[in-house]
Parts: C-alpha cells; sequence; structure tokens
C-alpha cells in the first residue's frame, strides 16, 4: 500500500469513466443552472434575498450559490443542493420570464444529476463517498463526519465516552547504552464519563516486561518506584479505577458510582523503560526496504479528539520524517509497520502529521491546558532539557475505537557505517 504521505491510493477500474461521468454531469450544472441565475433580476444574488425570492430555504440557495462559484466541476457536485431542490428551484423559474431553452437546458442536466446518483450511487451521501478520492477537501468531511457517526454510536453502545485521549512518546538517548534509547509515554483520557447506568466501563493497558518484574502505573507507585503522581494535574477528579493485572497488562473499571454527564473524572498512565530501543539500523540487514521505528497508540475508550505526540531528543532519528500509519487491527492484533504482510490492515485517512518545532512551549494543546505542566513534571524527573527535543504530532477528532494509530520514522545507520 502507498505511503500516506505520497500518492493517493490507486484508484479502482473503471474510475476514468465514472470520472468523466462525474465531470460531464458537475459541468452541465454548473452552465445551465449558473445561466438561469445569470438572467434573473438583482444578480449579483445573495443567499437570503434569492431564498426570499424563490420560496426556498435559505440553505439551499447558499449552497447553489457557493456551487456555482466553483471552478471544478466535481466540487460542484460536492456542494450542489440535491435533484429535488434543484428541481423546485427550476421550477420557480419556469414562469416565462425567462428563455425557454435555459430552463431546458437545466431540467437536462438537473435529470443527469438524479440518474448519476440512482446508477452510481445510490443516495446523495454514497455520491460524496464517491467524489472523495478526487476531491481531498470533500473527503476529509467524509471521513469527519463518519468517525463522528461511529463516536456517537460506540459511545451508546459501550456506555462511555471522554472529551480526549492522549498518547505522548517521549524517545531520548540510553545514559547507560549508546546504542540503546529510553522510552517514556504518557497515556490517558480526560472527562471521562458514564453515559448509562448498568455499564461496566473497563479498559486496559499493556506494558512490557523489564528485569523480570512487570511495569508500573501511576495507581500503582510505592516508595523508590521511579514515576512520580499526575494527580495534581488532573482539571476534573481523578479517577479512582479498580486495577487488576492479568499477565503483561492491567485492566481498570471504573466504580459504578461515577454515572452521568456531572460524573466526569480523568485518567493518566506513566510508564518509564530505559534502553528499551534500538536507536540504529542494523548495517547487515540491506538497504532495500528503510527500517522503522514506530511508536503507535490505541484508544481505550470513544473521546472526541485524539492527541498523539512523539517527542524526540534532537539526537534521536536525526532529520526523519514522520510517517502515519492507521490499521484496523480487529483480526490479527497489534500491527508492525515494517511487516508487509498486514499492509492489506492498513486504512487511509486524511491526517496530516504536524511539525512542532523544538522546545517547552512548543507542545502545548488547547485540548490539555494541564499538558505543558506536566511534560515539565516528567522532565525534571528524567532529567531532560526540553529546549532539546522537537515534536511532531497527529491531533484527530472522533479517532475509530479499534484502530491502531502509528507513527514512524526511519532508523539511521550506526556513524561510521553506509554512505
Amino acid at each position: 500500500m502507498p505511503d500516506p504521505h505520497s500518492s493517493p491510493p490507486a484508484e479502482p477500474k473503471g474510475s476514468d469513466s465514472l470520472q468523466r461521468r462525474l465531470v460531464a454531469v458537475g459541468s452541465a450544472l454548473g452552465a445551465s443552472l449558473g445561466a438561469l441565475l445569470d438572467h434573473l433580476p438583482g444578480a449579483p444574488h445573495r443567499p437570503i434575498p434569492l431564498a426570499k425570492g424563490l420560496g426556498v430555504n435559505r440553505a439551499v440557495t447558499s449552497n447553489l450559490l457557493k456551487a456555482l462559484a466553483q471552478d471544478n466541476p466535481l466540487e460542484v457536485l460536492h456542494v450542489i443542493p440535491g435533484p429535488e431542490p434543484l428541481r423546485k428551484i427550476a421550477a420557480r423559474l419556469g414562469d416565462g420570464s425567462l428563455p425557454e431553452a435555459l430552463l431546458d437546458s437545466a431540467a437536462r442536466a438537473i435529470d443527469a444529476f438524479d440518474l448519476l446518483i440512482g446508477d452510481e450511487a445510490g443516495t446523495r451521501p454514497a455520491l460524496d463517498a464517491l467524489l472523495a478520492p478526487y476531491l481531498p477537501g470533500a473527503r476529509a468531511k467524509l471521513e469527519l463526519a463518519s468517525r463522528y457517526a461511529v463516536f456517537k454510536g460506540i459511545s451508546q453502545l459501550k456506555g462511555v465516552q471522554g472529551e480526549l485521549w492522549i498518547g505522548t512518546a517521549v524517545i531520548a538517548p540510553s545514559p547507560t547504552d549508546p546504542q540503546r534509547l529510553d522510552l517514556t509515554w504518557l497515556n490517558g483520557a480526560s472527562a471521562i464519563q458514564r453515559m448509562r447506568p448498568g455499564v461496566d466501563v473497563r479498559f486496559s493497558y499493556r506494558f512490557p516486561q523489564r528485569a523480570g518484574k512487570p511495569s508500573v502505573t501511576e495507581l500503582e507507585l510505592g516508595p523508590g518506584d521511579d514515576v512520580t503522581s499526575l494527580e495534581q494535574f488532573c482539571a476534573n477528579p481523578p479517577a479512582r479505577l479498580l486495577a487488576r493485572s492479568v499477565g503483561d497488562a492491567v485492566h481498570y473499571h471504573l466504580p459504578d458510582d461515577i454515572l452521568g454527564p456531572k460524573d466526569k473524572v480523568d485518567m493518566f498512565v506513566v510508564d518509564h523503560h530505559p534502553a528499551s530501543m534500538r536507536r540504529f539500523a542494523d548495517p547487515e540487514a540491506g538497504t532495500g526496504v528503510p527500517q522503522l521505528t514506530a511508536l503507535f497508540v490505541e484508544i481505550a475508550i470513544p473521546v472526541a479528539n485524539l492527541v498523539f505526540d512523539v517527542i524526540l531528543h534532537e539526537d534521536v532519528f536525526p532529520g526523519a520524517e514522520a510517517q502515519l500509519y492507521f490499521y484496523d487491527t480487529g483480526y490479527n492484533g497489534v500491527a508492525n509497520v515494517n511487516d508487509r504482510g498486514r499492509d492489506h490492515e492498513r486504512v487511509d485517512q486524511v491526517a496530516p502529521v504536524e511539525s512542532l518545532g523544538a522546545g517547552a512551549s512548543a507542545f502545548e494543546t488547547e485540548h490539555l491546558p494541564n499538558y505543558l505542566p506536566m511534560l515539565k513534571h516528567m522532565a525534571k524527573r528524567h532529567r531532560w532539557d526540553l529546549a532539546k527535543f522537537r515534536g511532531h504530532r497527529l491531533n484527530l477528532q472522533y479517532p475509530v475505537l479499534g484502530w491502531q494509530v502509528s507513527m514512524a520514522f526511519e532508523k539511521p545507520l550506526p556513524p561510521g557505517t553506509g554512505e
């Protein structure tokens, strides 16, 4: 499958003829309806006066005028009202004051539009889905609307939702091994709430084993542990979670007395893995395929926003650009971006990664006011100089529960090897 930052996915067979039909219908609609309005007194038209004059809804005239202002016929199709509102407008204009030829041309274009929907899509929303590969703006709107519908449905089914899921990976050179990297994860959710009674609200966090000892969480810390509590940074009361360890995972349950939109809680988990990642590519592996290191998040509950940050020390993967991968992992579990056998599980999304630049202030986010204080707190504990770290961020509305989101970077060869 193609890299999400390169060319769009290959179009299906027959798409050339489909695109020609879409362009033809969009062009005919734009030309014929534009000619009608040009002959109508009062040009240039505004949505409200035009709506009053035609006796239609202002939203209809607003979308019509917006569509007719487009140069791209596919944008015309995406924005223009449906066939029935257009027929209503044409009927109101057919009072004898406009040339019959213009009315006939508009009627034919509207009929062709209606036929296009029936032949190629079935419904108007399905037509927008057909247009999405050709129009990045339309595709982004379609994906957002679809993810929102999933969020609303899953929230009701699961009986829980949150405002934000935060997933932050901070990577720094290991002070004990120049070939390795330290990884520190901050994961959690803000404004978690139970939507209906009788629902077991639970989610899990998986920890790698290190030195024969399971990793710890903020809720399990004792004297001598190496991560301090983040409860002081919660905007809502910290979640009183009931935790149970099973193998390398900890399963959390929200107590039954947390219920309703007024009962919101925050939960953050921090885990530190010293010398847990390879710093350099394997020079013996060949140069045909880049060797990638990927960090990933999987939201545990439905949330309105995902902020996924990878914060890299200046000496970690210097010059590497972030590559984003979405996987539907419902069948095979966690996917490795280097495994080409998992490419068929990738989901193509319009979701650019933002380069935040370097320095603590670059990492702020409006979604979590206490985020920067949390990072500074962690930096003090682990002796990071945040001025030497750069950030990469995915900010995604309504992430899909059950999808894995990976951010990958190409590993450099060890010093003194390669070109």
